[in-house]
Order: structure tokens, then C-alpha cells, then sequence
């Protein structure tokens, strides 16, 4: 069967976080599966620079990888973070390692992002709420917070 979207190639180059362009805002809501678009008068609110890679790693890490055939790559990491590294029967510090794992290579699609630091996770529900610092080739930096769950 033939592939509908294109394959997202592997090397990607550096451009800094202005130079993205903009993207719609999106609110996730409580349950982090759902959310809406953010309107105002009837428009789209758009996003730019920081905020859109803030917003990109949101979306991203709420996706299981290659469960999404438009954010599918053509190598064998793809974005995303695995369910299966959330299992209660696993010690903690191996799910956040994963995790750890899991975002630093989901970071690494993003052409903006230089590097990420100061992780903290903490368990919430069925999830893990994970905070950490991302560096971008502009020099600079955002706290970003977001939930990852099965």
C-alpha cells in the first residue's frame, strides 16, 4: 500500500525557534487526550517562536511513536513516548529513564531545540507528569511541563 503523507527525513538542520514560523494554539485539557483550538473573535490564536516549540513538544509527547502515520520518520526512532515504559511493575527510576529517553529523542526532530536539562517527574494517576528545560539555538530557554500517560 502506498504511503499517503511523506516520509519525514533524518537529518534535519538547525534554524533557530524565530525562524519556525507560527502554529495555532491548542489547549489540552485536564484529561490530556483531548483539547480544543483557541479562538478569539471567531480566529485562530497562532503561536511563534518559543511558544510554538513549547507547544510542538506537547503534542509530540503525547503520541505514541509511529502510532500517527503523518509524524512517521524514515528512520527507527520516532517521536513520541512509549506506553509500554509506564508499567507499574517496573521499578521507577527505569520508567523515568525511558521517559528521559523517550523525550530526548523526540526533541531531537525538533530543528530548534539544542538541548534539553533539569528533569523532574512525578507520578500522577495513570501517568507521569514530567517538567524540564529546553535550550534553543537562539539562546533561549523554556520550562515546559506536560503529562504523559498510555
Amino acid at each position: 500500500m502506498a504511503d499517503v503523507f511523506p516520509v519525514i527525513p533524518e537529518e534535519l538542520p538547525a534554524q533557530v525557534a524565530e525562524s519556525i514560523g507560527r502554529s495555532p494554539a491548542f489547549g489540552f485539557h485536564e484529561d490530556g487526550r483531548s483539547g480544543r483550538f483557541q479562538l478569539v473573535d471567531g480566529a485562530l490564536v497562532e503561536r511563534q517562536g518559543v511558544e510554538a516549540v513549547k507547544q510542538w513538544l506537547e503534542l509530540m509527547l503525547r503520541q505514541k511513536p509511529g502510532a500517527i502515520p503523518i509524524y512517521r520518520t524514515s528512520g527507527t526512532t520516532q517521536p513520541g513516548v512509549e506506553a509500554v515504559s509506564l508499567d507499574r511493575r517496573v521499578p521507577e527510576g527505569w520508567i523515568f529513564a525511558e521517559i528521559e529517553r523517550n523525550v530526548r529523542e523526540t526533541a531531537a526532530f525538533c530543528p530548534a531545540i539544542r538541548s534539553l536539562d533539569s528533569f523532574k517527574f512525578m507520578r500522577v494517576r495513570r501517568g507521569v507528569e514530567v517538567r524540564f528545560t529546553v535550550r534553543l539555538h537562539t539562546g533561549e530557554s523554556e520550562e515546559v511541563t506536560t503529562y504523559v500517560s498510555e
